[in-house]
């Protein structure tokens, strides 16, 4: 492979990374992003997780 044709991967591939993670920031459902939203649900899990363990069973 020839170094142009390497340069020419490697420009494909930094503007495909910057559309999914334009993609992951940008405001949906509300004003939140992607990404604030799985936050969020892992926050949840975690709290869940938390309480159900300090249950006495």
């Amino acid at each position: 492979m020839s170094k142009r044709q390497r340069g020419q991967a490697q420009a494909e591939y930094l503007v495909g990374a910057v559309l999914v993670i334009g993609a992951l920031l940008a405001p949906v459902f509300g004003g939140d992003s992607a990404i604030g939203l799985l936050m969020q649900a892992f926050q949840a899990n975690q709290e869940s997780y938390i309480w159900a363990m300090s249950v006495p069973g």
